[in-house]
């Protein structure tokens, strides 16, 4: 984890937009099931070691699972048997 006393990897320019910051321990990318199985993992190890973690998790989605396919996926084309 990234301690307060250390520099950051690298610098972002400011381009004359202001931008919200926010800091967390971890990030996760994706609220699919491996993502969201991370970010609760994450919590749990953390809290068994008895520290105080907060974690992100980021989805492209409009909601958590946007992306997940539920059903068997048919192509368009069909056979001509």
């Amino acid at each position: 984890m990234l301690e307060k006393t250390q520099k950051p990897l690298f610098k972002v320019e400011r381009c004359g937009v202001e931008r919200e910051s926010m800091e967390f321990d971890v990030v996760v990318v994706g609220a699919g099931p491996a993502g969201l199985s991370a970010a609760i993992r994450v919590m749990q190890l953390a809290e068994s070691a008895g520290r105080e973690t907060t974690v992100c998790v980021v989805e492209k989605g409009s909601e958590v699972g946007a992306h997940i396919l539920s059903v068997p996926y048919l192509s368009p084309v069909r056979s001509m048997n």
